[in-house]
């Protein structure tokens, strides 16, 4: 993973979030990190010579604070590693462009726990990239520690694995990352069946062998809870998730694992997008 995209609003939580990518980066032996901030103009100026002057004020002032964050990061960063600041106009839903024409392969950005309005507010910036991206995400709280992950767990449901499960992507994300790897399946007690999960661990079984990964399944009433529980027993943990946009009821759930997780989590949550 040569380039790594920091997305920041430039809060005390994303300049964790950048501190966790510098920490990343040198791990991961990347050339490049690239800070990145996005700008929107007031969409009720209809003057235009008005819009364009504030499009220049709101990139000036962009590009001013992605240089106080390049120079506060500066201290943390590891040798070799360049980095580079942009700005535009971009929504978050086109984030793939941003990621394409600064040739990065993870996106890293932070989350905080909030109120029930500024949930809603930051809960969908995440879940927009998270939902968006053909590249994995790192989302990074606010307070957890800046320390190089020694394990992953990937909480899986083991439904349809060679349907959903981008196999490909997954694999390179793992071989780069070269952490252990643990798969955990949560029973949600609070159903009344359940779910078969010996064809999809077998499944997933195949398709991960070469990670050597251990297998664990645990009952909860609480899935987001079972997770982070079962988590706490692991040092520097980097929880993995599957995004789902496949059927619309799992995906709404799995819309609401994510951002539940990541508002929650004392661990940074890694997202990768489901096949399509």
């Amino acid at each position: 993973m040569e380039t790594l995209l920091v997305l920041t609003d430039f809060s005390d939580t994303a300049q964790h979030a950048a501190f966790y990518a510098c920490m990343l980066a040198g791990h991961l032996k990347s050339k490049t990190i690239v800070l990145y901030h996005s700008y929107q103009a007031g969409v009720f100026l209809d003057d235009e010579a008005a819009l364009a002057n504030e499009i220049e004020s709101l990139e000036q002032a962009s590009l001013h604070n992605l240089q106080e964050l390049e120079r506060l990061i500066k201290e943390k960063i590891p040798p070799g590693i360049t980095i580079r600041l942009r700005t535009d106009t971009l929504t978050l839903s086109d984030i793939n462009t941003a990621v394409k024409e600064e040739g990065a392969s993870l996106i890293i950005m932070g989350t905080v726990n909030k109120n029930k309005l500024e949930e809603i507010i930051m809960g969908s910036s995440a879940l927009t990239v998270c939902k968006s991206s053909d590249y994995p995400v790192v989302l990074v709280p606010a307070h957890v520690e800046i320390q190089i992950p020694q394990n992953i767990i990937f909480a899986c449901d083991l439904k349809e694995v060679q349907k959903t499960i981008p196999e490909i992507r997954l694999k390179l994300l793992l071989s780069d990352l070269k952490f252990p790897l643990t798969i955990l399946n949560v029973e949600d007690e609070s159903k009344y069946y359940v779910a078969d999960t010996q064809p999809g661990s077998e499944n997933l079984h195949d398709m991960l062998k070469e990670y050597n990964p251990e297998y664990y399944n645990i009952k909860s009433e609480n899935v987001v809870e079972g997770i982070i529980e079962f988590s706490k027993q692991y040092t520097a943990t980097l929880v993995l998730l599957i995004s789902r946009r496949h059927h619309f009821m799992e995906g709404l759930f799995y819309r609401s694992l994510t951002r539940k997780l990541a508002y929650t989590s004392p661990f940074p949550l890694l997202v990768l997008r489901e096949n399509e």
